[in-house]
């Protein structure tokens, strides 16, 4: 404190201002003090407190120590005292243990004398019982029985232990008096059964007052059952320590001589030992355990087993499935279990608990037993549908957790039969969809009828309304399952289905196509074709197109539809599905245009071949080009699902475009004198802009003019100065990045101021070029799609 003090005088005399204050700071200093040795003496107080309360509780035990002793000494005293004021103690002690015997005895002999009226009068309360109903009785004698019983078979146990450490005469007695014993036992576990098989009828019919007897009984029984077997272990670990110790007393020579092993032969707890139990009370009541509480577990599970075979009986051959509509009662007794006898009963018996688990493995055998008839897919989705409100049930009625929740079926066995039902579903399915697609494709080939038309003109086949009519029915049983899993695996596996559909449609669309191509070729070649092709593939392949438009509104509708029924993992799994059948559409409708185009341009080779000739400058073959397109763009328009025509146009404008350009394979000279070739160029491109402007919207001409954009780079290639063909090529290969450098060598062939050296370098720079543009604009952007000019090739 006087460091502390020394320490604040010299902060407080630093400050000059502090000399003026000298009587204040000495007042703080006076007050911080005063504080300060407050604070000390209710300390000290605390601890002294303290110190002096220990002190008086170690005098008071060393009193207690003392006085303990003192009396201690005078029951030693007191004992020497009795001993010594007695003569001949040990011979009264010993006639008092021989009159004790004496009374033991006189008590048994009573006892067997009188056993018999005991047994009888238990044998016509047990009569009286049983030929009665126990719910209408009420079962009054049950307590009284069970005293009797019990005081009878606790007297023949120690009478029957007592009698095997005697003579053999004695054991027979005990046997004719025990005789009747036996039989008494059986009719009381009849008449217990009888009331277990009843308990949940007893809480239905207000007799409860039998089933708190009841479980008093068993309770009682367990407790006696739990203090025997912890009696016998004692016994049993006393007699084994006094048999070791004395083998340890024998010597060396006899443990040889003998052969004794370190333990006997003989039973644990031995009847010498229970006997001298018995004779010093320890034992008192019963030697062995009853076990009437598992007897009780065990004649609750057979009841619940019984109910089970009645059932079994009552729906069997035709009507076992219907069993699936009648099993609410089992939940009704497992309510009345939960909500009214389990609290008569004690609760670490978890009463409830053993009635779930039986009745689930009685359900869960009977559904097994379903589920291995092989069932139909309805019943399949009525047996997963009793599962799914078999748990719902649980966890809404009886608290069941998801974690703690089981499915009735088995985990292992649900995944089977959902497997099961998928297999039934596509393998139905598959059969439907190919006698659909025979049907269907054999239509296409033979195209002996044209295609339906709707109400907008379009044009349409019959097979998919029908595919997806089959679809929705597969999808909306499985969704009235009410199992995600079901419907998932459904949506897969007919999408599945879709798909192989859809190539099927590629390949029949591919191979008509090729058919109608080579058969027209065979035409114009000979006078007469020798075999006959049908007509109307157009209008065919118009249809398809169609169809998969509203095959992809059907497919749409059935995603949304059936994914938002279901959780988020379900609706993606759903949605990932349709979205690739969809892709799959898109494919086919993509097929079945290339097909068309393939046709129209057949039709149009021969105009074609005369591109850059020499009767092109003063033809019109651009303009017969022209006409035909307009004449099957005119007709397709009012045919055609407006998307898939509009996707159509502009492959047309590629494809005019292309051919256009592939008849330089032909190497025809370019007459670039006085501009004859830029000029016929220009001609024929007014030509094309004019028919293609009539079947685009006004708002989508930018296409016309991307596509067109190339025709401009064609004419700087084949008009321009040769040192600006590689600035040319840059500029080209911006918009069109993917342009082959074939095309660019094969304008270059067909200029005449072009050597074959000059034409070397500039396919070598342009080469070049090319692979660092690429490769530049793969870098930017890995999602670039392919311009139609990368088609091109020279035949």
């Amino acid at each position: 404190m006087s460091a502390y003090a020394l320490q604040r005088v010299s902060e407080l005399l630093k400050d000059d201002a502090t000399l003026e204050r000298t009587r204040e700071s000495r007042n703080q200093l006076l007050k911080e003090k005063s504080t300060i040795e407050y604070q000390l003496n209710k300390e000290s107080k605390r601890c002294l407190d303290n110190v002096t309360s220990n002190l008086e509780r170690i005098q008071l035990t060393r009193k207690n120590v003392r006085n303990l002793r003192n009396k201690l000494g005078e029951v030693s005293s007191l004992s020497r005292e009795n001993k010594s004021s007695i003569d001949r103690y040990e011979i009264i002690n010993e006639a008092t243990t021989i009159h004790e015997v004496i009374e033991k005895t006189a008590s048994t002999y009573d006892k067997i004398v009188g056993f018999n009226d005991l047994q009888s009068r238990i044998d016509d309360l047990l009569e009286e019982e049983l030929r009665a109903d126990a719910l209408e009785s009420g079962v009054p004698n049950l307590l009284q029985i069970h005293y009797m019983l019990t005081m009878a078979r606790d007297f023949q146990e120690q009478c029957v232990v007592l009698a095997q450490i005697s003579t053999d005469d004695v054991q027979m007695t005990m046997q004719r008096v025990f005789l009747r014993l036996p039989g008494l036992i059986e009719k009381f576990d009849k008449l217990l059964e009888s009331v277990i098989y009843d308990i949940v009828e007893a809480v239905r019919t207000e007799n409860q007052s039998l089933l708190i007897r009841l479980f008093k009984i068993i309770d009682v029984e367990d407790r006696e059952d739990i203090k025997i077997v912890a009696t016998r272990n004692i016994i049993e670990t006393k007699e084994r320590e006094s048999e070791a110790r004395k083998i340890k007393k024998l010597p060396n020579s006899f443990h040889q001589i003998s052969g004794l092993k370190e333990t006997t032969q003989h039973q644990y707890p031995s009847p010498a030992a229970l006997a001298r139990e018995i004779a010093t009370g320890m034992i008192g009541s019963r030697l062995l355990p009853r076990s009437y509480k598992t007897f009780t577990f065990n004649t609750i599970k057979k009841s619940i087993s019984d109910m089970f075979v009645e059932v079994r009986a009552e729906y069997q051959g035709e009507k076992r499935f219907e069993v699936l509509e009648n099993l609410d009662w089992v939940f009704n007794e497992l309510m009345v279990v939960r909500e009214h006898v389990s609290k008569l009963c004690p609760g670490h018996w978890q009463l409830f608990k053993k009635y779930y688990d039986y009745y689930y493995a009685e359900l869960n055998n009977l559904i097994t037993e379903l589920v291995n008839a092989e069932p139909e897919t309805l019943i399949i989705l009525e047996i997963l549908d009793y599962d799914k409100n078999f748990q719902k049930t649980l966890k809404k009625d009886f608290g069941f957790t998801k974690e703690t929740v089981q499915s009735v079926i088995g985990e292992k066995e649900k995944e089977l039969l959902l497997s099961d039902y998928l297999n039934l579903i596509v393998t139905k399915s598959e059969e439907w969809f190919k006698n659909l697609g025979d049907a269907e494709l054999k239509i296409f080939v033979e195209r002996k009828t044209p295609p339906h038309t709707d109400s907008e003109g379009l044009l349409f086949l019959d097979g998919t309304k029908t595919c997806f009519q089959m679809f929705s029915q597969q999808v909306e049983v499985a969704a009235g399952s009410g199992q995600a899993k079901i419907l998932v695996g459904v949506v897969e596996r007919l999408c599945d289905l879709l798909a192989a559909r859809q190539k099927t449609w590629m390949s029949t669309v591919s191979s008509e196509v090729k058919k109608c191509i080579e058969y027209n070729h065979k035409a114009d070649e000979e006078a007469e074709a020798k075999d006959e092709f049908p007509g109307g593939l157009v209008e065919y392949l118009i249809s398809l197109a169609n169809d998969q438009m509203r095959a992809a509104d059907y497919a749409v509708a059935i995603s949304q539809k059936y994914g938002s029924i279901v959780s988020k993992v379900h609706e993606k799994a759903i949605t990932n599905n349709i979205e690739y059948t969809l892709d799959g559409f898109a494919e086919v409708a993509k097929c079945s245009s290339t097909g068309l185009i393939k046709l129209i341009f057949d039709d149009l080779r021969k105009p074609y071949t005369q591109i850059f000739g020499k009767h092109w400058y003063s033809g019109n073959q651009a303009q017969q080009i022209s006409d035909t397109l307009y004449e099957y763009l005119s007709d397709i328009r009012g045919e055609m699902n407006p998307f898939v025509y509009s996707t159509l146009v502009e492959s047309v404008v590629e494809e005019t475009i292309l051919e256009f350009v592939q008849c330089l394979q032909y190497e025809h000279s370019l007459k670039n004198k006085n501009n004859k070739f830029l000029a016929c160029m220009k001609r024929d491109f007014e030509a094309f802009y004019k028919l293609f402007v009539q079947f685009v919207p006004d708002d989508e001409k930018e296409i016309i003019d991307d596509k067109f954009k190339l025709m401009e780079f064609f004419m700087d290639f084949a008009c321009g100065p040769v040192d600006g063909i590689t600035e040319v090529w840059a500029q080209c290969i911006e918009i069109y990045w993917d342009c082959p450098v074939a095309f660019l060598s094969a304008i270059m062939r067909c200029r005449k101021d072009v050597d074959s050296s000059k034409l070397k370098q500039i396919t070598a720079t342009a080469q070049r070029m090319t692979l660092s543009a690429q490769r530049n604009n793969q870098q930017r952007n890995s999602d670039l799609q392919a311009t139609f000019i990368s088609r091109f090739k020279m035949t």
